[in-house]
């Protein structure tokens, strides 16, 4: 049919009523455009609704009504003809007869990339796992050339997130994760937080219905009383407003998607979360953000934790607003304050038009960080290639970020626990290569210190200083490594000799020793370790790579256990990565449990402990002597069976309700249910704060933290969704 097209030829009705349907509140929605570019949003409704002729959606609906609600979204963002038309025919290419050339012929070149940018890929050769990672690849890649092609995916998720009812069940789960996994955290990163708010409200409805729906029973049921406190408090700020003298007014926010988050996510409890209200106060500009500010800060007395300012160093993703949140009457009032610019950019990320702000300058940096990851080798027909290359991107858009800043405020992204060397091969390896220390925050710091959300960092170097090999233990961006690694690679053997000599000896001063205090015991213990001939192999080992001098101390200063290959896993520190033959001991301080974000303390009295990431016990090494953390990992080769008594992991867990003799006794048949064991409960209660539940404690017994993750969800599930928290100690 497609070759009888005529362009002029439009009809006045297309092939069906719901397709007119569709595409008269289509043409209502872009009333921005020229009428030359509504021409062609027209003719663009008719070319796909003749290629989808033979299309059905689940629902028996036809297909071409689906892409046509898709562009009325990205209508809503008042963006250009060529977007709009790419996403009328965003799924032409894939499942019609239209080629890539006839959409060139019909709309041009840029719609046809647009179209390919949003094409699944499919091979009858590629695994279900395979295909989804070349297909995020493709969707990375292409928007890191043209940032619509993102836009139109998450719109098409929209549209296909709100009308799942037609598909099973275990269908709407799959669609629903993969979504969270991958789609809404890529939304944030780039800034588009709107459509990323609603697609992620969907995606919890899909995922567990009960739950959704027990939660939104309890909003419904608040609904009276959150109006009522909505009309107050909006009113009372919008009052202050012309009290201080500001221009500027306020909106409440629909906090839903925020409010189902933590719900969802086990970081509020129910009835503290219906107790939460949102709402924005745009104003002129930034003085008139800080005046009022001051303001509610001294009214009500807002403590630094807070009060979050992001205005002048933003967040990942661009946000850029002052965000106070004070308790007033028993409810938690949360107002964000920003301009219209900050309102802007916070709402289109990077399709905004202005591209010269600083939260613009934010999102920069997380797109060089992933144009990184898609400058890694990828071999298309190589399934591990590409998954591996997914699973990187994966842990990049999961990981806690922080932004920090250059003196001239250019700003910088990274993961949560890195250093000030991290930050000077992120600014360029030419700088990460001669950094020779730190000054951060106009403080003068070491490049093992890990730096902090917000820091301004200045990088202090010398053109004849090198990498060393002992940087290795202590940076925690893949890049980092890959540029440390390369610059030793490229060494000759005799330097690679001394670059390791030379790590050891400088890790060894760490300890008030000297390479001339290692006796011929200790050196025959180390290469009896290794499995190599002399020091000179030591030497190679660290300056590879394959081994780091921290480590050797560790070895050196710590007696050693082991267990010989091949004998069946039963002692948990047998599964920290790399450290085979040294003495770990689990700090008791923060409980580390396989899958836990991990790093290692060295002692000359204890050997080496692992600790938790974020332990709190870790603050004052760090400042002091950040050489002693290095980063560890878990081996990944190893199967946890959570049915086996295979490991044995103890975690702390605080519910926040008040539990009778009954409902602990079903918790614990529950949890035995599924293999995890209770060691004990005990009851508390706040004496000094009558109006606060009781808490029960339970210190319970799991293999891994997704099995945690698993008792937490079931006992959850068991007890009316209560708040959960995994404590320290």
């Amino acid at each position: 049919m497609l070759a009888n097209y005529y362009p002029n030829d439009i009809p006045k009705y297309l092939s069906h009523p719901l397709v007119d349907e569709a595409k008269n509140s289509l043409m209502h929605a872009i009333g921005y455009l020229s009428t030359h570019e509504r021409a062609d949003v027209l003719r663009a409704c008719h070319f796909g609704d003749i290629a989808h002729i033979k299309d059905k959606r689940k629902s028996g609906e036809p297909y071409i009504t689906h892409p046509i609600a898709v562009a009325e979204i990205i209508a809503g963002f008042k963006l250009d003809r060529d977007t709009l038309i790419s996403a009328i025919l965003h799924d032409t290419v894939e499942d019609t007869e239209v080629t890539h050339d006839m959409l060139v012929a019909e709309f041009g070149e840029t719609v046809a990339k647009l179209v390919d940018g949003v094409t699944k890929l499919k091979s009858s050769s590629m695994s279900k796992q395979h295909s989804q990672a070349a297909t995020f690849h493709k969707i990375l890649v292409a928007t890191l050339t043209d940032p619509r092609v993102l836009i139109i995916k998450l719109s098409d998720r929209l549209h296909n997130m709100s009308t799942l009812d037609a598909v099973r069940e275990e269908k709407q789960k799959s669609t629903a994760r993969e979504t969270l996994d991958f789609y809404i955290p890529f939304a944030r990163i780039m800034g588009l937080n709107d459509i990323a708010d609603y697609i992620e409200l969907l995606c919890y409805r899909n995922l567990n219905p009960a739950m959704y729906t027990k939660f939104s029973d309890k909003l419904l049921q608040h609904g009276l009383g959150r109006q009522f406190q909505k009309i107050e408090s909006s009113t009372y700020l919008q009052d202050l407003l012309v009290n201080l003298s500001l221009n500027g007014h306020v909106q409440v926010l629909d906090n839903r998607t925020s409010m189902y988050r933590q719900f969802f996510k086990n970081r509020g409890e129910i009835n503290r979360l219906i107790r939460q209200y949102d709402f924005e106060v745009v104003l002129d500009d930034i003085a008139s953000c800080d005046k009022l500010a001051y303001y509610l800060i001294q009214k009500y007395e807002i403590a630094d934790r807070n009060i979050q300012d992001n205005i002048r160093k933003p967040l990942a993703g661009g946000n850029q607003s002052l965000t106070l949140i004070y308790e007033k009457d028993h409810n938690y009032i949360k107002v964000t304050l920003l301009t219209k610019r900050m309102k802007e950019a916070s709402r289109l990320g990077v399709i905004g038009r202005d591209k010269g702000d600083i939260s613009h300058s934010v999102i920069q940096a997380s797109l060089r960080n992933m144009q990184d990851l898609v400058n890694q080798d990828v071999d298309s027909d190589n399934a591990e290639s590409a998954i591996a290359v997914i699973n990187n991107l994966m842990s990049y858009l999961h990981e806690r970020k922080i932004v920090c800043y250059s003196p001239q405020g250019r700003a910088y992204e990274l993961p949560r626990g890195a250093t000030a060397l991290d930050f000077a091969y992120a600014v360029g390896p030419a700088i990460g290569n001669i950094a020779t220390g730190a000054d951060i925050n106009g403080e003068h710091g070491k490049l093992g210190l890990v730096l902090a959300d917000g820091d301004t960092v200045s990088i202090d170097t010398d053109k004849n200083a090198t990498p060393k090999a002992d940087w290795l233990g202590f940076v925690a961006t893949t890049k980092a490594r890959h540029e440390i690694l390369k610059f030793l690679k490229h060494l000759d053997d005799p330097q690679k000799q001394e670059a390791g000599k030379e790590a050891l000896a400088r890790a060894l001063k760490a300890y008030d020793k000297t390479l001339s205090d290692l006796s011929d015991e200790d050196w025959g213990d180390i290469l009896a370790w290794r499995g190599v001939q002399s020091q000179t192999d030591i030497f190679m080992q660290i300056a590879t790579g394959t081994l780091l001098p921290q480590l050797v101390i560790s070895r050196l200063f710590s007696e050693e256990v082991d267990i010989a290959d091949g004998q069946e896993i039963t002692q948990s520190k047998h599964l920290i990565a790399g450290v085979k033959g040294v003495e770990l001991s689990f700090g008791k301080c923060c409980n580390p449990i396989y899958g836990d974000n991990i790093v290692g303390h060295l002692s000359s009295r204890q050997g080496l402990t692992i600790h938790r990431h974020k332990c709190y016990s870790l603050q004052a090494i760090r400042a002091e002597s950040p050489y002693q953390i290095i980063q560890l990992g878990w081996k990944n080769d190893v199967n946890i069976d959570h049915h086996a008594h295979q490991l044995h992991f103890s975690a702390n867990l605080q519910i926040h309700a008040t539990l009778n003799e009954e409902q602990i006794s079903q918790a614990i048949y529950e949890l035995r249910a599924i293999n995890v064991g209770v060691e004990n409960t005990t009851k508390s209660e706040d004496k000094h704060d009558k109006g606060k539940a009781s808490t029960t404690k339970l210190k319970v017994v799991v293999r891994s933290r997704q099995h945690l993750e698993e008792a937490i969800e079931k006992l959850r599930q068991v007890l009316g969704y209560p708040n959960i928290l995994r404590l320290y100690q």
